[in-house]
């Protein structure tokens, strides 16, 4: 099964809008659905998150298939999402779980909406958007850094009024941070010119300072998981009186729509014992709110730049990230909307 029409990606350039499919996208934070139903855009998507039996997440897109009103202004009974307008009841699977006006209705048990897998890991609610809603998900993987036990930090989650190909690019370019950071807590050293070097990776591509490391945004890494997006990965040298140490930030925006995106950074440490108690201390009365400072540098930044700013800029040295995710980024849409051609295809035959 895939896409409702009023979902489905008609060109390349739209999945480039509205983030690409097949991927796991963190959705929210996990203290943000407490029973339910909350109501939630994605993708350009309406979805709807609620707890089920024994607290179980669940998402489904937020339209009753009775009248078409949004299931989020319903409520939670027995597991189930009941539509405020005749109490239709809808169950995790997208399927119609009770109808009280009919109670022997032939359409009880029938696949009525796109559900949507979703999963709750490192403080984040996370939700996979399919291009097939019956292939099965893949493993949510997450960086090494995540599993060992090692690293403790935080994940910082705010919106953008702008489209998520700006956040992308953004963190494949180092070299901003001299410019639009200049004097920030953590960012306010180092030199402002340096040629960037470029290295693939099996899963991606690093570009880096040729000439400094280790003082600002002076390396960045890129890579891929099957299934799991793209990751960011940064290292923030933090000064003493933050509690030192390098700061490792991992990111990937997820849209919301055209118009808007949700950042995220998680900001690990790795420290242990004592160490990791005065980091995260440091953390919650410090650095967490002089990092919000420089996120809002970017979020004043990126608003600016118009829809149509790729038709009329000229990249240069510095943006040779920049450049390389944006054709990894097509290739993948490219590939993506000949399956949804193919499947459109298969289905009407």
């Amino acid at each position: 099964m895939i896409n409702s029409d009023s979902d489905q990606p008609s060109s390349v350039e739209d999945i480039l809008e509205t983030g690409l499919l097949d991927n796991w996208y963190l959705v929210a934070r996990d203290t943000d659905v407490d029973t339910g139903p909350i109501p939630l855009k994605r993708l350009n998507r309406n979805i709807v998150l609620w707890r089920g039996e024994d607290r179980k997440l669940l998402c489904v897109e937020d339209f009753c298939p009775h009248r078409g009103a949004k299931l989020s202004v319903g409520r939670v009974c027995d597991g189930n999402l009941a539509c405020a307008y005749h109490g239709v009841q809808i169950n995790g699977n997208g399927e119609f779980a009770a109808i009280p006006t009919e109670p022997e209705s032939p359409y009880i048990g029938q696949k009525a909406i796109r559900h949507y897998p979703v999963q709750e890991a490192h403080g984040a609610i996370w939700v996979y958007f399919a291009i097939d809603e019956d292939a099965e998900p893949p493993e949510l993987i997450f960086p090494e850094e995540f599993y060992t036990g090692e690293w403790s930090g935080f994940v910082d989650i705010r919106s953008f009024e702008c489209n998520h190909g700006l956040i992308r690019d953004n963190q494949l370019d180092p070299i901003h941070g001299s410019f639009l950071h200049a004097g920030t807590h953590a960012l306010s050293w180092g030199h402002t010119a340096g040629e960037l070097g470029f290295e693939r990776t099996k899963l991606g591509f690093v570009v880096f300072r040729k000439y400094q490391q280790n003082v600002n945004l002076d390396r960045t890494e890129v890579f891929r998981y099957d299934g799991c997006g793209f990751w960011t990965v940064t290292d923030l040298q933090y000064q003493e009186h933050e509690g030192g140490g390098t700061v490792r930030l991992f990111r990937s925006p997820t849209p919301i729509d055209r118009e808007n995106t949700l950042v995220y950074n998680y900001r690990l440490q790795k420290r242990s014992g004592w160490e990791r108690d005065l980091w995260r201390f440091l953390y919650k009365n410090r650095v967490a709110e002089r990092g919000a400072a420089v996120l809002e540098q970017d979020r004043v930044a990126l608003t600016t730049i118009p829809a149509d700013a790729q038709q009329r800029e000229t990249l240069l040295q510095l943006d040779v990230g920049v450049s390389h995710i944006r054709r990894m980024y097509r290739t993948e849409a490219e590939r993506q909307f000949k399956k949804i051609t193919g499947m459109i295809s298969a289905a009407a035959e």
